[in-house]
């Protein structure tokens, strides 16, 4: 994917913050630059094709997939942001995927386990998604990804939401909606087609043909034992016209063509003047990005040199969630000499003990989207860990930084003193210590809403 730099692949490059500390950050002249490092750096290792930027409107705080992947909940400001992402990825000689069509966000649920529905009337869909997806085809996006996610109300289900189909297999989204509405004329990419979203409602032999029938130019995950023969015996039937499968061919030739892959598949290395200043970038990025959420006057903390810092990190210990290790800020403020000490999930009693015996506690919560997971609530808490979410009452210089869900906010509804950072990489945690300290101020500005609870009476 490569949504936040080359380093994704592998660690090779230079790792950006989140797309969603892009969104915070709000200067599409970073985010440009990540587009020019995310595609001089992939060029050169023989990638010509990220499949990046997600341009979904993260609306479903409770969504477990998009979150910090997204640029936020803003039409305005997200199609701002994509267009100069786009166009540097592709000035620098790599396509850009924007995805995932009709739209992610909407949704609580995951698409890799469950078709997922974006269930906006047609009319706000239009003001809203439509105005982002119109934006990123006018700035010239070479190919477009379709999530496992339908849209009823435009497809005709307003009264079954959940029998629409999803938009990799439904004609009348990518044909009808996404071509000849809203105008665009480049690749159509299906998302990974393992997924429950879309396995869940095509038959094994189906699957491929069902999805280039519905305008899918490039069948993403394919099984060739399964899905050449049936691609043939569909042609030989008539269920697939050979001019849809030589329009599919002529777009994907015609995208090799555009990258000019038969005259240099590799790019040239980044030069250390480039790599500088892509790095420069990205840790200004990420300074720009760090958002002060809630603040009750005692930011910065008052901390002279020498005093005793705890820090308190909150995170899953699971192998297979991947999480970013909270330990740079901890090597920050001891560079600025102060006496650190660390503690991961404790307990609550042993939580309480240590913050008496220091001067200030950085609490500090990692969550942040996982497929299959199904959430980025802060659910991985054992008996008796949950001491962290009150020690605000039992020590006068408590601060709590979200590295990741921008929406900690709502579990931790009375916490005076709260920062994010939308992301846990060795870039935030710099960026946070400067902002806890008072070094910079906090810049960045929330790109999604906030949720909070609201009065609501039982349906009738």
């Amino acid at each position: 994917n490569m949504e936040h730099g080359a380093a994704e692949w592998q660690g090779y490059g230079t790792n950006f913050p989140s797309l969603m500390a892009a969104g915070a950050a709000n200067d599409p002249g970073l985010i440009a630059a990540l587009g020019k490092a995310t595609a001089v750096e992939a060029r050169h290792i023989g990638v010509n094709w990220c499949l990046t930027p997600d341009i979904d409107l993260n609306y479903n705080f409770d969504n477990p997939v998009t979150n910090i992947r997204a640029l936020g909940d803003q039409p305005a400001r997200v199609a701002a942001l994509a267009a100069p992402l786009i166009q540097a990825l592709q000035a620098n000689g790599v396509a850009a995927t924007a995805k995932h069509f009709p739209g992610d966000g909407m949704d609580s649920r995951d698409q890799h386990l469950v078709t997922t529905v974006n269930n906006l009337p047609f009319a706000q869909w239009l003001q809203s998604y439509g105005l982002v997806w119109k934006r990123a085809i006018d700035a010239g996006v070479w190919t477009i990804m379709p999530g496992h996610i339908s849209l009823p109300d435009y497809q005709g289900f307003a009264d079954d939401p959940e029998a629409a189909p999803p938009a990799t297999i439904a004609r009348e989204l990518l044909e009808t909606l996404l071509r000849q509405e809203l105008g665009f004329t480049g690749l159509i990419v299906s998302d990974a087609t393992g997924m429950i979203g879309f396995t869940s409602r095509v038959a094994p032999a189906e699957r491929a043909v069902a999805a280039i029938n519905a305008g899918i130019d490039l069948y993403l995950g394919a099984n060739p034992a399964v899905d050449y023969p049936a691609l043939l015996a569909a042609v030989k039937d008539g269920r697939l016209a050979e001019e849809r499968v030589q329009e599919a061919a002529r777009r994907v030739l015609s995208l090799k063509a555009r990258l000019q892959l038969t005259e240099q598949f590799f790019g040239p290395a980044p030069t250390a003047v480039e790599q500088a200043s892509f790095a420069q970038a990205a840790q200004s990025m990420a300074d720009k990005s760090v958002t002060l959420v809630r603040n009750d006057g005692r930011h910065p903390l008052d901390l002279p040199t020498g005093a005793k810092i705890l820090t308190v990190t909150i995170m899953p210990t699971n192998t297979m969630i991947p999480h970013d290790d909270l330990t740079v800020f901890d090597e920050e403020l001891r560079n600025r000499g102060f006496q650190v000490e660390h503690l991961l999930n404790p307990r609550s009693d042993e939580l309480r003990a240590k913050a008496q015996e220091h001067d200030a506690v950085f609490v500090n919560v990692y969550v942040a989207p996982m497929m299959n997971l199904g959430t980025v609530r802060v659910t991985f808490s054992t008996f008796g860990t949950w001491g962290w979410r009150a020690l605000f009452m039992e020590h006068p210089q408590v601060m709590y930084t979200s590295f990741g869900n921008p929406y900690l906010s709502f579990e931790l509804p009375h916490a005076p003193l709260l920062a994010v950072t939308y992301g846990g990489d060795a870039l935030a945690q710099r960026a946070a210590v400067k902002v806890w300290l008072g070094e910079i101020a906090p810049q960045g500005t929330l790109p999604v809403q906030l949720p909070t609870v609201k009065i609501q009476p039982l349906p009738q």
